[in-house]
């Protein structure tokens, strides 16, 4: 008789176990989901994602694959090299720069944007010359990774896109 109410006692506490475990689990895997929904949340407020995606649903620059990119060299007039001058003691010094825009071909205004991007030639010209005076023709070399992170935010607020993924100085000629 002993060794069956042990039984049954030993049987009660393991469905006992059993239930407690079983809350348990769904306990915290409802609060780990709950956690995950906070995480997500944060991310996109702070603009970070594990996939690489923006707070708008448009991919973040340093995600995009080189596939999805479109490069169009900006031209002034019938030329690709952008010509900023100095005077300095009388005188007259250059920069010729060669500028590449990086374009994604996978946002959601791209096509709208690459066509105004594309007419919009003289205004993005002029974004690089008021960026490349903001420093001496000595000092333009120097600061190629400052000029093309500012030219790429200044060219993402004035055609207001995320479609341009990237600005790229290729060759910087002082004279």
């Amino acid at each position: 008789m002993k060794k069956s109410m042990l039984n049954v006692i030993t049987l009660a506490l393991v469905l006992i176990n059993l239930i407690l475990t079983v809350i348990l689990t769904f306990s915290l895997v409802s609060t780990n989901n709950r956690t995950n929904n906070l995480i997500k949340k944060v991310g996109q407020i702070i603009d970070l994602d594990s996939a690489g995606m923006a707070a708008n649903g448009s991919q973040t620059g340093t995600s995009v694959n080189i596939d999805d990119i479109e490069y169009i060299e900006v031209t002034s007039g019938d030329s690709s090299n952008i010509t900023v001058s100095y005077t300095d003691s009388g005188k007259t010094h250059y920069v010729v720069l060669k500028v590449t825009l990086g374009l994604n071909k996978k946002a959601k205004d791209y096509s709208a944007k690459s066509t105004s991007i594309n007419n919009g030639m003289k205004l993005i010209v002029s974004q690089i010359t008021t960026e490349a005076l903001k420093y001496s023709y000595n000092d333009v070399t120097k600061n190629k990774t400052v000029i093309e992170s500012n030219l790429l935010t200044a060219l993402q607020d004035q055609f207001e896109t995320e479609a341009i993924c990237s600005v790229t100085l290729s060759e910087i000629l002082v004279q």
